[in-house]
């Protein structure tokens, strides 16, 4: 078909002389002998499988060899846009790995433990809401702004709805923290009614900062060190400055209540209504030596 043509064309021909992946060195060799004997002035080879992508390959039509051939047929059969739309898809299958879901979600209990933060900021009252997983993960959080428009208001809503479903995705806190803290917009100012935080730049500043507190340990966004809150605060000798050891949190308590300071808690069996449980004997002998002691005293005159 070239040589037909190349006669009545003073330049040469833009076409690709296809080869099958078998093919050899000696066959390219006769193409290009039998190109020469017909006059062409240029000629291209290409061998089937030289490169990663291409416009049509049997192997990603199908894979099973069996099937390539009826495959094949039907493409062709087929109109143009049928047969681009199905190439293009047999091509996207096998070159672009699929998409694989790295981890589902990990929702929480119906009955969990978190702890209520209200605070003034510049003016505007907040109240921070969380939720946590058994082992005291951050999971959930809920934002409220007191007195605010419900366009505001539902805004701030439907915000920490989708921290809270990327938060039980598998997405970081820290990531959320690096993202949201510095952000600056009103309202904004003093914070009152948080013992860690005096001072933000937004809400979302003040929220993201009280996370990184309370569940990362990140004191270095604090203004007050969570180890100075208190009438009982203490320094610490030498160690003071030293980043804190790292210990597990028990399973009974919001790890963000307590800003993470939960190796100071103790559980006492029986809680504040444990009682001492006495023998009957022992118990009969307290009843008489208090019936001993009421007789001993004497009435006044």
């Amino acid at each position: 078909m070239m040589a037909a043509a190349q006669p009545f064309i003073t330049g040469a021909i833009s076409k690709t002389i296809n080869m099958p992946n078998d093919a050899t060195v000696e066959d390219c060799k006769e193409s290009y002998m039998l190109s020469w004997r017909l006059a062409l002035k240029a000629n291209a080879l290409y061998r089937d499988g030289s490169k990663l992508s291409q416009p049509l390959n049997a192997q990603l039509i199908e894979d099973d060899a069996d099937e390539a051939e009826d495959a094949i047929a039907d493409i062709i059969a087929s109109n143009a846009p049928a047969r681009a739309a199905a190439v293009a898809e047999k091509i996207v299958e096998r070159v672009i790995e699929r998409v694989q879901v790295l981890r589902e979600r990990e929702k929480l209990p119906d009955r969990r433990k978190g702890y209520t933060q209200k605070a003034i900021v510049g003016g505007h009252k907040v109240y921070l809401r969380t939720g946590e997983y058994q082992d005291g993960r951050l999971g959930e959080i809920f934002i409220d702004m007191h007195k605010e428009g419900a366009a505001f208001r539902s805004l701030m809503n439907n915000f920490a709805i989708a921290i809270s479903l990327g938060l039980q995705y598998g997405v970081p806190l820290e990531e959320y923290v690096d993202a949201f803290t510095f952000t600056r917009f009103e309202p904004a100012g003093f914070v009152q009614g948080n013992d860690a935080i005096k001072n933000a730049t937004s809400i979302l500043d003040y929220v993201f900062r009280e996370l990184a507190i309370s569940y990362l340990q990140r004191n270095d966004l604090a203004h007050v060190s969570p180890e100075d809150i208190g009438y009982a605060a203490m320094g610490k000798g030498e160690d003071e400055g030293k980043a804190p050891e790292a210990k597990a949190a028990p399973t009974f308590v919001s790890r963000g209540l307590v800003r993470s300071k939960t190796d100071r808690l103790m559980v006492v069996a029986g809680g504040a209504g444990a009682h001492v449980a006495q023998s009957p004997d022992h118990a009969g002998d307290g009843r008489r030596d208090c019936a001993e002691a009421a007789g001993r005293r004497q009435p006044r005159a």
